[in-house]
């Protein structure tokens, strides 16, 4: 796996502190740091976009973190940048609008270091499916996109095929069976486990822990059995997913 540059954004230095040491612990091995959307877009122009990851806070002076996503998406040179927002700023309408401007992930303060940890191993996943991609040449067979949820996580992963448009179906093996969703340019049309299916099969499958997956890239659309869009669906499961998170810890605590 390549290694990570990761390029921090928090008006708070403090907040900036607290976060590299947590990066750090993730296994970042390079953070630059900027105070604000501007600071940071001078940085990336300054150092040519070569970044793996974007991390920026939402409420900053002289331009937030959305005008920030904005303008990066805008770039040639940004336009596959995976971007991540760490915020305080946890209401359903924000997560979604920070979605919709081209945020690929989403972590809100206070988080949990096992969380951050996923989703870094997530982007860090996105980051080297682009390097592929990059030296590919004309006529060469798409990077293959399979691996284990437990290193990657179900929702980053949906999240990155509904960012990058994707038409296809990506299956997940398990133990009982195999469990799917099918995409059609990037919107989830359905989505299948055992007995399951459509929005009830998704948030099953977004609970997995385990499993292998693989993206059949182009594979047909199944017809649309599925009426929510996939940010909606993202946002319910990881509603759900940080309910049981909770419960489990007060039971853990009990």
């Amino acid at each position: 796996m390549t290694s990570l540059r990761v390029l921090l954004v928090d008006d708070s230095g403090l907040s900036r502190k607290v976060q590299a040491k947590v990066l750090r612990e993730v296994g970042v091995e390079e953070i630059v740091e900027a105070k604000n959307g501007l600071d940071a877009l001078r940085q990336l122009q300054e150092l040519k976009f070569e970044f793996g990851l974007l991390v920026t806070d939402w409420n900053m002076p002289g331009m937030d973190g959305l005008t920030l996503i904005e303008e990066v998406r805008k770039s040639a040179d940004g336009k596959n940048l995976p971007i991540m927002v760490i915020s305080s700023e946890g209401e359903d309408d924000k997560i979604s609008q920070a979605f919709a401007k081209g945020a690929n992930s989403y972590v809100t303060k206070p988080f949990k270091k096992e969380v951050l940890a996923r989703k870094i191993s997530a982007v860090r996943w996105i980051s080297d499916l682009h390097g592929k991609k990059k030296g590919q040449k004309e006529g060469d067979p798409p990077p293959l996109m399979e691996g284990e949820l437990e290193r990657l996580g179900f929702a980053e992963l949906v999240g990155f095929l509904n960012f990058s448009k994707k038409t296809g179906e990506l299956v997940v093996t398990l133990e009982t069976g195999e469990a799917g969703v099918s995409l059609l340019a990037g919107e989830v049309t359905d989505a299948w486990i055992g007995r399951f299916a459509s929005e009830e099969a998704f948030h099953a499958i977004a609970r997995l822990k385990a499993g292998r997956f693989r993206f059949h890239e182009n594979r047909p659309a199944r017809p649309k059995r599925i009426a929510q869009s996939t940010v909606s669906l993202l946002m319910e499961s990881m509603r759900l997913l940080d309910e049981e998170e909770q419960r489990s810890g007060a039971a853990g605590n009990a």
